[in-house]
């Protein structure tokens, strides 16, 4: 049998490639209202969702389930997000990319951060390996054609960004 594994390089972002176009990303999602405010304290409800998506996510790793493993380690991702951005700023946001893109507006992620989540995979800087994970997490959920050709390596990159992305937020709250 061959083994045929995405080519995560060729995978398209959406993320804001400088500061000046992440700002005007920002103020997008703010105009079409895509920060929604949050119940105070509801941040503890996000992050023990973003624990539970994440052992979930650990689970499937273990049963060679690539496709959900990303699915579920995606979700820990943003349930930590709006855990942070539900603590900070009082919102939550249902987008992704303009999930990412506040955390770094408001800068929630500290620049440091971002270069950890950048060693995952050296190809992509802070924001687009958060994205990967995003467009890994559709293609595992919704490609018919191509979830199957998911590797071990893609889910271990989704997995390790949704470990490290929760253990930073954990110690933000």
């Amino acid at each position: 049998m061959i083994m045929i594994y995405m080519d995560v390089e060729k995978i398209k972002t959406r993320m804001p490639k400088s500061e000046s176009s992440a700002g005007k990303f920002f103020s997008s999602c703010n105009r079409r209202r895509k920060f929604v405010n949050d119940t105070e304290g509801h941040h503890r409800n996000r992050i023990k969702k973003a624990k539970h998506d994440l052992a979930r996510a650990e689970v499937e790793f273990a049963d060679m389930c690539w496709d959900w493993t990303i699915v579920k380690a995606y979700y820990a991702i943003h349930h930590a997000g709006n855990a942070l951005l539900s603590r900070k700023k009082g919102v939550f946001s249902k987008d992704h990319s303009c999930l990412i893109v506040a955390l770094g507006h408001w800068k929630l992620i500290e620049p440091e951060f971002f270069r950890e989540l950048s060693e995952i995979n050296e190809r992509f800087s802070d924001t687009f390996s958060m994205d990967i994970t995003f467009q890994l997490r559709k293609i595992s959920q919704y490609n018919v054609d191509e979830w199957e050709n998911l590797s071990r390596e893609d889910a271990r990159l989704v997995l390790d960004v949704a470990k490290r992305f929760v253990r930073f937020v954990e110690a933000q709250l």
